[in-house]
This record gives structure tokens, C-alpha cells and sequence, in this order.
């Protein structure tokens, strides 16, 4: 290197060493916004001195973690206290669960208490979600450029559907799908992007220990893999993501044969990639493996082991016949097509030879498409522009991404033009179906827009530079900022060339200074421009995300004092932290709130949030037979039954549709016309009011001889934001006492007692029966005549009427009777039965 070459040399160096800090200072500044709006949600989380979460499957992964915190570091595989009485195997694989349990173990100090687990798993998500942050930079600086690496970043950062999961209380995996999934794409990315770079090829693997740059692609796809195993052990749909790097190496050599191009980078990363992810699923597979369940699809099993080793076998298949035709100079055209059809008769084959195994495949197509049994009565499984009734709606995409689902898909549009010819670089290839794979997910279903949030806040940014660059934004931001001066002196070259000038040269040299002189002007319609664009990004984000935080979706405060009353006035059950063993008794209630059932009230639920006992919790509160839903009840062994107004209201179509039945044996729906447009209108038949959850919640178990209102939950002021008007109301299920006697024959006998709830509410309970020929009749009551404080007790004795005259009143019945089922005497005198 010459002298002169020296400073330039060392200037570049200087130069890029600023850019680096600069760049990282700014990603810092990135990752701090994104840390103080997650943490927005710690306040109204916090309020009550406990910890609130802002989920369903929150609380049940807060049982597996303080179960991995007593027993480090295994985790919970089979619970007693799910799908009561027959107990139930977890699908969840352990890796988000220990991350939690871990983070606690370090904040207590070894030994934590409730409060630290559960301060430590609500952080957990922020943390995640902060560092998804970094591996968003790094895709979209290795696919466009640094500036739109760091502007992705930030629009991540603040983007709702990943803030939503990602929020300080959100102890959920999905923020490790995320970070996880985005990771290993980005190593991969990386890993491509420089074998190609730096010509990597078979034949260059044998020099890769004296070559550092080879190492570097290597390196970096094994990275990838590692990412893929620890994905593999947060979440069973883990393998579909892996299977994209399969896709796209089909995809990416087809390109390359078509321009005649080499792809030895392609396999040798693709095949690193997978056999890194192979070694280390086996030890992972091999741990938590589970008798009966050596090869299930829906646990962690040997068949994520096979299922990759089938990729890794399909991508040498692959590379063997892309080679073939290379060397053979055949038409590019019959790769893509022998590989469909080798995949076609690949199916074929499992279907012929594993029926189990194609059912797992259909199923986990199923499940992406938001296809199966249970999935269409889950809110957040419908498609993105659907609500549950099948409408047309833009709440949800303007709820996940503001209007940056607008500008991805223009930046979707234009990156897809030039990624034509030449343009078409592989990581480009990459991020390109990357992205139409995740949009598939999102319209097909909305809970999947926390991973589509990586892909539009990088698109978006991608088209806001572009649109920025046009107006030359950085550089009039930069007058603003900086003013040049007006006047600029003349070179002292030029006074060099002589004192004489000619008239044309000092025209020129005053248009190049009038010219200077206008530049140094900001341009403030572009100033305007520019910022109406940023805030056009930005400002709808960041509302949605305040909102988020200022009003998160928590559990219920109605089902919270529910819960807590289940927790400290009910007989304890045994196992709770040890759930090898069936407990005592069963709750049961809809499968939305079992979760919260076991955590919070600390009881097993017969239907929780995993789909569990459906069927018989249907078919219980729609039963119009107390005999058949006693039958249910003793089958499954439950004690308390809890209902509040979503499951009578709102929630009753899922019930009915899981139950089997049609919305309209229940309701007439009907559509009237009215000023304003068409409304629908749904009047309930006798056959919604003869259903058990009728009975139970709107008229307090009138009718019902032994289910008693032994709770509801206290109504709360217009003060508490969380508040939704909902009544949760808690019954048990008792022997009852049976009021025996005789009367006028076939004449109508009622049984009524005045009660008081909890709330101070007062109601008149009534039961009844018709005597038969010889006058005989039986009335079982639930309620005891006995004060029970402040509870739900009776404010009066029962009495009997058989016609208007034929009362007796008085009646005692102790909570010893309505507990051991004892058969009290009371007789109606006949002759005043018989004078009605």
C-alpha cells in the first residue's frame, strides 16, 4: 500500500467504525422504545398489588412454571387437573415454560416465591419481544439496506400485533414463535446471502479450515439450525417452518437452473441448516418423549426427528436430481414438475402405508388453513377480514398493524418487480416467499398477524425509504437541521489559472453559486411531505399500542371474585402441585375458563382452554333434563358448576355448535328492516328456556333440585375499566333434601323458600312436583333453612302450596339433611287440597 493510499485507507476505516456505533446506538435507542411501551401494561396490571395477566393460556403456563420451578428442570407432561376426572397429556412443548421458570429462579434468588414466578413470567415476554427486535434489523439490512434495517426495526418495535403479544403480562409462547422463528430465518438469510457472496462450493469445503471467510455462511446456517431445534422445543407447528426452508430451496435452485447459474451455496447452507436442527431436536425429542406417544405429531416425540430427517433426505434428493439435469443439459422446466410429482407419490405412499402418519399431515393443514372441529367457535382463529358470523370486517388488521397492512402490500408489490431477472438475489428469493407464506397465515388466520408483524414492518419500511428518497427527505432534514451558509467563497484553484477570466467562465461560476445558494434552502413542502408519511406509519401503531396498554385484556374482575371466593371457600383438592393422582372433586364450566379455574381458584376443571371435556359441558348446559345433566355431573364427578352472561348470551352459539345441535332449535332469528338498514333479531324459543344454562343463570336454578346458587360475583362500579358488566355465578351440586308427603291426587305441589345471595340480591327459589294417583309427591330442595352469615342463605322457612288454600309453611331443613339426602315428612291435609 503507497503512502497516499495510507489516510484513505485509515479515513474508510474511521468512517466505517462511526457508522457501525452510530447504528448501534440507534438500534439501542430501538430496542429501549420498545422495552418502555411493553412496559406500559405494568401499571393496570399491577393496580390491585398482584399480578394480573392478559390471557387464557397465560395462567396455564404459569402452573407449568411454578410446577418447573419446584422441580427444575422438569416440566409438567400429565395434569389430574385438566379434563377431570380423566386428567390430561400437555402438548405444549417445555422451552417457554423453563425460560420462565429460569428467569424467576435467578430474580428470588434460588428460591422464589408466588408473587417473584409471577412477576418474572410477565416480564418474560417483554424481554423476548425486545430482542425479537434484532434478528427484524439484521433481515431487512441483509435483504435492502442498514437505514431500512433500523426504520423496520422501529416500526416493529411499536407495531400491535406483536406488541399485543409481546406486552408485559402476556406469558405466552407466542412471543417465542416469534423471536425464535425469526432468528433462525435471519441466520439463514445471512447464511446464504454470504456463500454467495464469497462463492461457496463443495470443492471450497475442503480448504474451509484455512479459509476464515468460508467459515463464516457455515457458521452461521448451523446457527440457523440451532434456532429451528429450540423452536421445535416451544411449539408442536414448529416443523411447517421448517419445512419453508425446504420450499424455498426448491424454489431458489429452479431460479438458478433457469439462469444456468451454480447452487452449491444453496444446498450446502439448506443441508447445514437442517442437519444442525436434526442433532440437536434427537437429545431434545429424547428427553421428553412419552409412553404410547413415541411418534405423535401434537407432542414432543420422535416424529419431529423423523420429520426432519425426511427433509434432510428430500433436500440430497433434490440436490442429486438438480445435479442430473445440470450435467445432462436438460430443460430447467422438468425439475420444478418430477419434484411435484415425487412429492404427490410421496403422499400417496404414507397414505397407503401410515394411515396415522397422513392424518397428522392433513391435520397440520387442518390447523393452518383454520380448518377442524373446534377451531370456527374460536374468535381468534377466523380468517383476518371475518368476524364469527362470517362478516366482513377491517377491525382486526387496523387493530394489528394500523395502516401499515396498506403499505407492506405496496411494498410487497414493488419489491416483487424487482426482484425480476438478474435482481433476484436469494435472500431476496427468500424473504419474498417468506412473506407470502405469512400472509396466507394471517388472512386465513388473524391470531397468526404476531408473526406476519415481522414481514409488514419491514415491507414498510422498505416502501416509506423509497417514498422518503424520492422526496429527498434525509437530506432537507439535514438543512433544517444544519443550515449551509449562503455564500461560498471561491475555490483558490481557480485564482490559480490566472487573473483573467473569461466572461463565460464567472457566468458559470456565479449560476453554480446562485444554484448553492438555493439548495441551502430547505425544501418545506417536502419537510411536510416526508413527516405526513412517518406519521402515517407511525401514529395509528403507537395509538393502538397505548390503547393496548392502557385498557389490557384481562381476565374478568367478575370471574376473579368468583375465583377467589372457589379458592378460600371450598373444600381444598389433593394434588394440586403434584397432578399424578385424581383430586376429590371437578369444576365445570365452559372451556374458556378452565385455564383460570385451575390457576386462580386452584381446582380441577372439567373443560379447559386446550378443548377438553367440550363435548360433555355442551351437552350439560343444554340439557333439558335434570336427570341427564345429573348424569353427566356424576359421570365426570363435579361439585361446583360455574355460569355466568357470556355463556347465556354471547358464547350459547358455541355450546349449541359444539353440542351438536342448530342455533335456530333455540332461537328464532329473523332479519327486519328498520332506517338505519337491516338488523338481526334472534327471540328465544321454550327450548332455550327448558336448557340447563338457562335455568341456571337467569333463574337461579328455579326448577332444580340439586344445583344451589352458593355464589355470585360482587357487581362492580362504572369506575373499573375491566369491568364488562358480566355476572359470574358459582352453584353446587348437593344430595338435597327431599320434602315427602302426601296430598290431593295429580294435584300441583311447589316448594318455596326466599333466599338472599351473597350480594344482598334477594330471589324466591321454587321447585315442585305433581302428585301421582294416590297423592304421593317428592320435592327435592337444595338450599338449607339454616343462616349461613353472609353466603347465600334462606331468609325464611319453606312452605308447600297445593292450590291457592293448601299451604303449609314452616319447614325446617337443616344442611345435614340437604348433604346426606334425608327424606322429610310433610304432609298436605288433604281436605283442603280437595276443597280447590
Amino acid at each position: 500500500m503507497s503512502d497516499m493510499e495510507k489516510p484513505e485507507k485509515i479515513n474508510q476505516n474511521r468512517n466505517a467504525r462511526n457508522g457501525f456505533s452510530k447504528n448501534l446506538l440507534v438500534l439501542g435507542a430501538v430496542l429501549l422504545a420498545g422495552f418502555i411501551i411493553r412496559m406500559l401494561t405494568y401499571a393496570p396490571l399491577t393496580a390491585d398489588g398482584g399480578i394480573t395477566f392478559t390471557g387464557y393460556d397465560d395462567y396455564y403456563h404459569m402452573r407449568r412454571i411454578l410446577y418447573t420451578v419446584s422441580s427444575f428442570p422438569h416440566s409438567l407432561n400429565f395434569d389430574t387437573y385438566l379434563n377431570y376426572p380423566y386428567g390430561f397429556e400437555i402438548g405444549w412443548p417445555p422451552f417457554f415454560d423453563l425460560l420462565g421458570a429460569f428467569l424467576a429462579i435467578i430474580i428470588g434468588g434460588g428460591q422464589p416465591d408466588t408473587h417473584t414466578v409471577e412477576f418474572a413470567v410477565a416480564l418474560l415476554p417483554v424481554l423476548l419481544g425486545v430482542l425479537t427486535v434484532i434478528p427484524v434489523y439484521v433481515v431487512a439490512a441483509s435483504v435492502f439496506d442498514k437505514k431500512t434495517g433500523l426504520l423496520g426495526a422501529l416500526i416493529f418495535a411499536v407495531l400491535p400485533a406483536h406488541l399485543y403479544i409481546s406486552r408485559f403480562g402476556a406469558a405466552d409462547h407466542h412471543v417465542a414463535e416469534v423471536l425464535l422463528s425469526t432468528a433462525a430465518y435471519a441466520l439463514f438469510i445471512l447464511a446464504i446471502k454470504l456463500a454467495g457472496e464469497r462463492n461457496l462450493t463443495l470443492s471450497s469445503l475442503k480448504n474451509i479450515s484455512s479459509d476464515k471467510n468460508l467459515i463464516n455462511p457455515v457458521g452461521l446456517a448451523a446457527a440457523s439450525g440451532i434456532f429451528f431445534s429450540l423452536l421445535i422445543f416451544t411449539w408442536v407447528g414448529a416443523p411447517v417452518f421448517i419445512s419453508f426452508i425446504g420450499l424455498y430451496a426448491l424454489v431458489q435452485r429452479t431460479i438458478d437452473l433457469k439462469a444456468g447459474k451454480e447452487s452449491d451455496y444453496l444446498f450446502i447452507c439448506s443441508a447445514i441448516t437442517l442437519f444442525a436442527t436434526l442433532l440437536f431436536t434427537i437429545p431434545l425429542a429424547a428427553g421428553e418423549v412419552r409412553s404410547g406417544l413415541e411418534m405423535s405429531a401434537i407432542y414432543l416425540s420422535w416424529f419431529q426427528v423423523v420429520y426432519v430427517l425426511i427433509m434432510l433426505a428430500g433436500l440430497f434428493l433434490l440436490w442429486g436430481f438438480s445435479t442430473y439435469i445440470s450435467k445432462k443439459e436438460m430443460d430447467w422446466k422438468y425439475y420444478p414438475g418430477v419434484l411435484i410429482l415425487v412429492l404427490v407419490s410421496g403422499l400417496l405412499l404414507v397414505r397407503i402405508f401410515s394411515v396415522e402418519y397422513y392424518g397428522f399431515i392433513v391435520e397440520g393443514l387442518r390447523f393452518f388453513s383454520g380448518k377442524g372441529e373446534y377451531i370456527g367457535t374460536i374468535s381468534e382463529a377466523m380468517p383476518l377480514f371475518l368476524t364469527l358470523q362470517g362478516k366482513l370486517t377491517f377491525s382486526s388488521v387496523l387493530g394489528s398493524f394500523g395502516l401499515t397492512f396498506l403499505t407492506a402490500l405496496a411494498g410487497l408489490f414493488l419489491f416483487s418487480l424487482e426482484l425480476k431477472g438478474e435482481k433476484a438475489k436469494p435472500e431476496g428469493v427468500f424473504f419474498l416467499l417468506w412473506t407470502l407464506f405469512y400472509t396466507y397465515l394471517a388472512l386465513s388466520q388473524r391470531r397468526f398477524t404476531y408473526l406476519f408483524a415481522v414481514n409488514v414492518s419491514i415491507l414498510s419500511a422498505y416502501i416509506l425509504w423509497v417514498l422518503l428518497e424520492s422526496l429527498d427527505f434525509e437530506r432537507e432534514v439535514k438543512k433544517l437541521i444544519k443550515p449551509e451558509n449562503k455564500k461560498e467563497k471561491v475555490p483558490d484553484s481557480s485564482l490559480k489559472k490566472g487573473k483573467k477570466a473569461s466572461s463565460k467562465t464567472k457566468f458559470k461560476n456565479r449560476h453554480a453559486t446562485e444554484s448553492k445558494n438555493t439548495s441551502a434552502e430547505p425544501d418545506y413542502f417536502k419537510l411536510v411531505s416526508g413527516v405526513a408519511l412517518i406519521g402515517l406509519i407511525f401514529v395509528p401503531s403507537i395509538w393502538y399500542g397505548v390503547s393496548f396498554a392502557k385498557d389490557p385484556a384481562s381476565i374478568d374482575p367478575e370471574w376473579k371474585d368468583a375465583l377467589n371466593w372457589l379458592e378460600a371457600s371450598t373444600p381444598a383438592t389433593s394434588y394440586y402441585l403434584e397432578p399424578t393422582e385424581t383430586p376429590e372433586y371437578g369444576v365445570l364450566s365452559w372451556w374458556d375458563y378452565g385455564n383460570w379455574i385451575v390457576y386462580i381458584g386452584k381446582r380441577p376443571a372439567v373443560s379447559n382452554n386446550f378443548q377438553t371435556g367440550v363435548e360433555d359441558s355442551a351437552n350439560f348446559f343444554i340439557s333439558n333434563s335434570e336427570e341427564e345433566a345429573k348424569t353427566i355431573i356424576d359421570k365426570l364427578n363435579v361439585k361446583y358448576v360455574i355460569t355466568d352472561t357470556q355463556m347465556a348470551k354471547g358464547k350459547f352459539g358455541s355450546i349449541v355448535e359444539l353440542a351438536g345441535k342448530e342455533i335456530e332449535d333455540y332461537y328464532n332469528v329473523s332479519t327486519v328492516q328498520e332506517k338505519t338498514g337491516f338488523r338481526t333479531v334472534a327471540t328465544a324459543k321454550q327450548a332455550y328456556m327448558d336448557t340447563e344454562i338457562y335455568k341456571l343463570y337467569e333463574i337461579d336454578g328455579i326448577g332444580l333440585g340439586n344445583l344451589r346458587l352458593v355464589h355470585e360475583s360482587t357487581p362492580n362500579t362504572t369506575e373499573d375499566k375491566n369491568s364488562s358488566g358480566n355476572t359470574v355465578k358459582v352453584f353446587e351440586y348437593v344430595k338435597g333434601a327431599t320434602l315427602s308427603g302426601t296430598t290431593a291426587p295429580n294435584a300441583t305441589v311447589i316448594a318455596k323458600l326466599e333466599v338472599s345471595s351473597n350480594t344482598g340480591r334477594e330471589f324466591l327459589y321454587q321447585n315442585g312436583d305433581v302428585a301421582d294417583e294416590k297423592g304421593s309427591f317428592e320435592i327435592t330442595v337444595p338450599y338449607s333453612t339454616e343462616n349461613a352469615g353472609n353466603g347465600v342463605h334462606a331468609t325464611s322457612a319453606y312452605s308447600l302450596t297445593a292450590g291457592e288454600n293448601s299451604t303449609i309453611e314452616g319447614i325446617q331443613v337443616t344442611e345435614n339433611d340437604i348433604q346426606k339426602g334425608t327424606i322429610i315428612e310433610a304432609n298436605i291435609p288433604q281436605s283442603e287440597a280437595e276443597n280447590e
